[in-house]
């Protein structure tokens, strides 16, 4: 063999073992990993575990652990890359003090390029009868179910220390009244366990941690009538009450009404709203009957939606659908159905769980994002 082909042979060959291996370099280059820091408050946290979850169709649970570095650093691999197809998720979370903090969902592999944060914070001991925390807002929306009314109470708190409120042994972090008037009265948070939240004595008691930031809480029960003596301690930042129509007429002093809301095609809710409303009470007391207007003014609006409906038609231009009402209200009411549905219907399959707790985290996304 000549020196030329002897030479082209060898060039050959080390191309094709270039091809070959190129496919496992670029595989082993992106191996899924997850880096990110743990901070206490605005340091690093030096000293934890950090616990891979993950949820899919098939499975949910922890997969692996690793150890923080002194300045707060983790890495951790992944057994394969997010799939949106099959609707996997990955987070990590850490223990601190007893309370288990965790970071936002991975979903796609673009979001394994950005840091992974996990915040957590020391803890402050509430005293046995727990301690005075902010309600950003308060929603309640009653259902008419039968002979009796359906209500859901969304609670909004705020932390504004810069510790995470717990509970000690023998106490709890937060309670308030419910109405007098409340039967049947079911506590939850759809992922808090049943110690945590509890009804006793007329109160809605929470023995959960309360980190800084918002949490929401949510209460069902039932009413004879949609007449009732609602209390109220301290200040509510926001207060709604939301009655599913049709309803009889209703007066909610000193909440006004304003503009209802369309959660889904035919589902309406009559809207009672006040900021910074303190109590003792919101009384909620039948109203008056709305008077039918005029013969006349019934043929005058008639006569104008004709003459717009013409007017629509010649320019050839298609009626506009009621626009959506999309405010911070509507996404707290639809997170109550939504916790409402899983609860009665439990997690009958980790996808039903997984598909439950992807909706709810968007809802709250989008409640910290003010859309």
């Amino acid at each position: 063999m000549s020196p030329l082909r002897r030479f082209l042979g060898h060039a050959l060959l080390t191309l094709a073992l270039l091809a070959t291996s190129t496919p496992a370099l670029a595989q082993e280059l992106a191996r899924p990993v997850l880096t990110g820091r743990a901070f206490l408050a605005d340091s690093a946290l030096t000293v934890g575990t950090v616990v891979l979850h993950r949820m899919s169709g098939a499975e949910a649970g922890e997969i692996d652990s690793t150890r923080v570095a002194r300045d707060g650093s983790f890495s951790v691999p992944l057994p394969s890359v997010p799939n949106p197809a099959v609707e996997e998720i990955y987070f990590a979370s850490v223990r601190h003090a007893g309370v288990v903090y965790f970071g936002r969902a991975i979903e796609t592999a673009a979001q394994l390029d950005t840091l992974y944060e996990i915040q957590a914070y020391d803890t402050l001991v509430a005293p046995p009868e727990g301690v005075g925390v902010a309600l950003q807002a308060r929603n309640i929306f009653l259902e008419p179910n039968g002979d009796v009314w359906q209500v859901t109470d969304v609670f909004q708190l705020r932390n504004d220390r810069d510790r995470t409120v717990v509970a000690r042994p023998d106490g709890h972090v937060w309670s308030y009244p419910l109405p007098s008037e409340a039967r049947e009265v079911l506590t939850g948070e759809g992922e808090l366990r049943p110690n945590v939240a509890y009804y006793e004595d007329g109160l809605f008691v929470v023995r959960a941690a309360l980190p800084p930031g918002e949490r929401l809480f949510v209460v069902r029960y039932q009413l004879e009538s949609p007449a009732v003596t609602i209390p109220i301690e301290g200040e509510i930042e926001l207060f709604d009450i939301l009655v599913r129509e049709p309803a009889p007429p209703l007066e909610a002093a000193p909440l006004q009404q304003v503009e209802s809301i369309e959660l889904d095609v035919g589902q309406t809710f009559r809207r009672y709203a006040g900021e910074s409303v303190q109590g003792p009470f919101v009384r909620v007391v039948p109203g008056a009957p709305e008077e039918p207007p005029p013969v006349h003014w019934i043929a005058v609006a008639l006569a104008l939606v004709l003459a717009a409906g013409g007017l629509l038609a010649w320019r050839g231009q298609p009626r506009a659908a009621p626009a959506r009402v999309e405010d911070r209200q509507a996404v707290l009411v639809e997170l109550a159905r939504l916790d409402e549905v899983f609860e009665k219907g439990g997690a009958a399959s980790a996808a039903a769980e997984r598909d439950y707790r992807r909706k709810r985290a968007d809802l709250l996304r989008r409640l910290q994002s003010g859309s």
